[in-house]
C-alpha cells in the first residue's frame, strides 16, 4: 500500500493495485480496508509508526533535530512524505479524515510546546515544515538540503533560546 500511494500516488490506489503489489487477492485487502479513504488512513498510519519510531531511536534533543527527522532529505523520508501528503489531500475532502488530521496537527503542536515553543512560533513552525515539504518534493534530492537550510534553518535560528 505504501508502495502504490508513495511512488504512484492517491490517484492510482485502490484495492486492485495494492492487492496487486501485495502479491494477494483483491479480496483480501478488501477484507480490512473498505474504503480508497481506508487505504490512505493505514498507509498514513503505518508511515506515522515509522517516523515515530526514528524519532524515538534518534531522541532529537532540539526542534532543529525534530524538523530534520520531518523533511524529505532522503528517499525513505521522500516516501513517507509522499504518503502525508496524499492524506492530506484526502482530508481536505473527507470529514473522518480532517477530524484525524486535526487531532494530529494539535498534538505536534503540543509536542512543539513541550519543546519550549510558544503555541504561535509551534503553529508556524508546523506551517512552514509543512510548506518546505512540499516544495523538497518538488525539487530533486541534491537541491532539497539548501531550501531547508535557508528556510526552516534560517527561521530557527533566529528563535531565542
Amino acid at each position: 500500500m505504501l508502495t502504490v500511494l508513495a511512488e504512484q500516488g492517491i490517484g492510482s490506489l485502490s484495492v486492485r493495485t495494492v492487492a496487486a503489489a501485495a502479491g494477494v487477492s483483491p479480496a483480501q485487502v478488501q477484507y480490512y480496508y473498505r474504503t480508497k479513504n481506508d487505504l490512505v488512513r493505514a498507509g498514513f498510519e503505518y508511515a506515522g509508526e515509522q517516523f515515530l519510531a526514528e524519532i524515538e531511536a534518534a531522541r532529537p534533543k532540539s526542534i532543529a533535530g525534530f524538523v530534520e527527522l520531518w523533511l524529505p532529505l532522503d528517499e525513505p523520508r521522500a516516501r513517507r512524505a509522499r504518503v502525508w501528503l496524499a492524506y492530506a489531500a484526502a482530508a481536505v475532502v473527507d470529514p473522518v479524515l480532517r477530524k484525524e488530521n486535526a487531532n494530529l496537527d494539535r498534538e505536534l503542536r503540543q509536542w512543539c510546546v513541550g519543546a519550549g515553543l510558544s503555541e504561535d512560533v509551534a503553529a508556524q513552525v508546523l506551517a512552514m515544515i509543512d510548506g518546505v515539504t512540499l516544495q523538497c518534493l518538488s525539487l530533486p534530492m541534491a537541491e532539497r538540503r539548501a531550501l531547508a537550510d535557508r528556510t526552516v534553518g534560517t527561521f530557527l535560528a533566529a528563535l531565542p533560546e
